[in-house]
């Protein structure tokens, strides 16, 4: 499925409608429907709303959602199934064979794989095997690329939460929170279930900075080894 393109971003409106149609028609139980200049910019406000109508729109105006499993019973939809079920379980044979998912991940040999997929991908439409329409398929002769909208970091929300930091490590107990920290760091380095212990960091007011600095501090930093 073809991804959101900077090239005449308004079409992206029509792709994101259709990506949500088929996610609900798949049955989907939540959903997030991209806004049309994600492709080259934050979102913008209209576009955010437009994404939300989007879903909108379906729920209440097609009433898709009404009906369980709209597409039952179609024979194309179950020769899709069953190629996508066979080709799953082809992979997870091929990883079970080379020692299980931890395996292929330390290895790097899961993360090549969707490295050189993507490279593929963007080959065949680099090569026109894959329409894109507006970038390679009834590209416009005067075709101008649309201004990237810049998100401007308002500096006077930033000090609102550092200043709300600093009041909460001011009225916490410290004490407390340094020991569920503690206890945090022991339970990753023995290999212990760690969520009851983050739940008790989060009861001591222990921020997700903290946290992750503790797993850090126990686990080190991994970096995917993709090799191109």
């Amino acid at each position: 499925m073809v991804s959101l393109t900077r090239e005449e971003p308004m079409n992206n409106v029509v792709r994101a409608a259709y990506h949500a149609l088929a996610a609900v028609l798949g049955g989907v139980q939540s959903l997030h429907v991209d806004s049309y200049d994600e492709a080259y910019s934050v979102p913008s406000e209209e576009a955010s709303i437009l994404s939300l109508r989007t879903q909108q729109i379906i729920e209440a105006e097609t009433q898709v959602t009404q009906v369980v499993d709209p597409l039952g019973g179609s024979f194309y939809v179950e020769a899709l199934t069953n190629n996508m079920e066979e080709r799953i379980l082809n992979e997870i044979d091929e990883i079970e064979r080379m020692g299980g998912i931890v395996e292929v991940v330390a290895s790097g040999w899961l993360h090549n794989k969707i490295t050189r997929y993507m490279q593929r991908e963007q080959k065949m439409i680099a090569d026109g095997n894959i329409k894109v329409v507006g970038r390679n398929y009834f590209r416009a002769p005067d075709l101008k690329m649309p201004d990237v909208w810049v998100h401007e970091y308002d500096e006077r929300i930033g000090k609102e939460m550092r200043d709300k930091l600093a009041r909460l490590r001011q009225r916490r107990d410290n004490e407390k929170a340094s020991n569920t920290l503690n206890a945090l760091k022991q339970a990753c380095k023995h290999g212990d279930n760690v969520m009851a212990a983050c739940l008790e960091c989060a009861r001591a007011d222990v921020t997700e900075g903290e946290m992750r600095r503790a797993f850090v501090e126990a686990f080190g930093l991994w970096k995917s080894p993709i090799y191109v």
